[in-house]
């Protein structure tokens, strides 16, 4: 067989490339659907990245009702950070301020801001297993494995 590997309608639908004409039918990959998600009313690019992230989430089965406000949270602040890097990849990293003195080149405001909304995001991120460090420890929090105590066994309670 010739030509690119067939893509999931699943798949089309999360990437945003679904097009009547593009869709075979078949059933989709992806187990939870964005319409299933709750709806919020987050708008531009915290929304786009609520449907890529919740719906993984939601696959995962990491979603519920308790940490929603969290990835919600997560959704505004990564919404934020990439607002703001656009916005200082199109204005530069630098601006020109006038003084008393003359004028000053100084770092642009909107970097800072990105860096606090990357952090922000960043340690909330960990909650959900989004981070490849925190991963391990939300995979096994869902399995329902707790980590052992490799001390435990040494540990002698004498009771007198």
């Amino acid at each position: 067989m010739k030509g690119r590997k067939k893509i999931s309608d699943g798949t089309k639908r999360l990437r945003g490339t679904d097009q009547p004409c593009r869709m075979d039918g078949e059933l989709s990959v992806v187990t939870t659907p964005v319409s299933t998600l709750p709806k919020t009313k987050l708008k531009g690019t915290a929304k786009k990245v609520y449907r890529i992230v919740g719906t993984e989430l939601a696959s995962k089965g990491i979603l519920d009702a308790v940490n929603m406000d969290l990835l919600l949270a997560y959704c505004r602040e990564m919404a934020l950070y990439q607002d703001m890097m656009r916005d200082l990849e199109r204005e530069g990293f630098t601006i020109e301020v006038e003084t008393k003195t003359g004028s000053v080149t100084q770092i642009n405001p909107k970097r800072k801001i990105a860096e606090s909304a990357l952090a922000a995001a960043k340690a909330l991120s960990s909650e959900f297993g989004i981070s490849p460090a925190s991963r391990v420890r939300v995979a096994a929090m869902i399995a329902g494995i707790q980590k052992k105590d490799d001390f435990a066994d040494f540990e002698v309670i004498e009771e007198q």
